[in-house]
């Protein structure tokens, strides 16, 4: 008798660990889930998502060249703040959405976002979420993970959610080619980036600096969808037949340049992998610049 329990209980609990992994694995977007993951473990996002709400705009800099806005705007449970910078006089100019590194926020994009609107490019720029004015908690990856085994939205995912409505509020603004929109971003931002621009086909192409995937990990089912849903890796293919242009330098202390190939590898043309001066360790430094504003020129034609 009591081995006929101990087998009943583990048909039970095989039985209920498959129905968990299937529900989470299949289920598909409804006009009441804004989000679902995939029997590949791919994020999705409804490619309308509607105009952001709670919408403040207040002008920070008004001169001869360009504007800055502070811009907020709802995303789920938060708001998001960030810093538009718009050339004057603008007609029908391309779009740049950029995401920041961890733990760096949108003040530290202004150089670069100066330089690009004095070329006519309309920047863009937010604090993600634990960030600056954004601010927030970043739970660790095993609470993410116990959130989404629990069917809640996890914070990975909404880091790509919120990327996706900066892309909402700058289809709005006048002046600006909504068909010409890229998004790029810097280390952990640049992975956000690409699963963005994987996620929403309307991006006209995607940019990323000193950044990689997690090597395409995939462990028990359940542990296996989510690492497969917040990792660039599994995405990077998906830009295409968009444009990707990948820098990084040899000399990035924080993620190794044979990481950086390898992601990279995974990605299908048309693409471009830029080897940054030596003298550039993470992120942006001076001595990319050039490179990198002809290679937008080229993505934004």
């Amino acid at each position: 008798m009591h081995k006929y329990l101990k087998y009943s209980f583990n048909a039970i609990l095989i039985a209920a660990f498959a129905f968990a992994f299937l529900y989470f694995a299949t289920r598909s977007i409804s006009p009441q889930r804004e989000w679902a993951v995939d029997s590949n473990g791919l994020l999705q996002y409804p490619s309308d998502r509607g105009k952001p709400e709670n919408v403040k705009i207040n002008l920070l800099e008004d001169n001869i060249t360009y504007t800055i806005e502070k811009v907020s705007f709802k995303s789920r449970d938060a708001i998001i703040y960030g810093l538009l910078y718009m050339p004057k006089n603008a007609n029908n100019a391309p779009g740049i959405i950029m995401l920041p590194a961890a733990r760096a926020g949108k003040e530290g994009q202004n150089y670069l976002a100066k330089e690009l609107v004095k070329r006519g490019y309309a920047f863009f720029t937010i604090d993600q979420r634990g960030i600056g004015e954004t601010g927030g908690n970043m739970p660790s990856t095993q609470d993410d993970f116990n959130s989404f085994v629990a069917g809640n939205e996890p914070v990975n995912h909404l880091f790509v959610y919120d990327a996706l409505r900066a892309f909402d509020f700058l289809k709005t603004r006048k002046h600006i080619d909504s068909s010409n929109i890229l998004i790029g971003g810097e280390s952990m931002g640049a992975r956000f980036a690409v699963i963005a621009g994987a996620v929403d086909k309307n991006f006209k192409g995607v940019f990323v600096i000193s950044t990689s995937g997690y090597g395409k990990q995939s462990n028990l089912p359940m542990e296996g969808k989510f690492m497969a849903s917040i990792d660039p890796d599994w995405y990077i293919d998906k830009i295409s037949p968009r444009k990707l242009v990948f820098f990084h330098s040899k000399s990035d202390n924080v993620v190794p340049f044979a990481q950086a190939q390898n992601t990279f590898s995974f990605a299908k043309e048309p693409k471009e992998f830029i080897e940054m001066p030596s003298v550039c360790i993470h992120g942006q430094c001076q001595e990319m610049y050039e490179s990198l504003f002809e290679k937008l020129n080229e993505m934004a034609k």
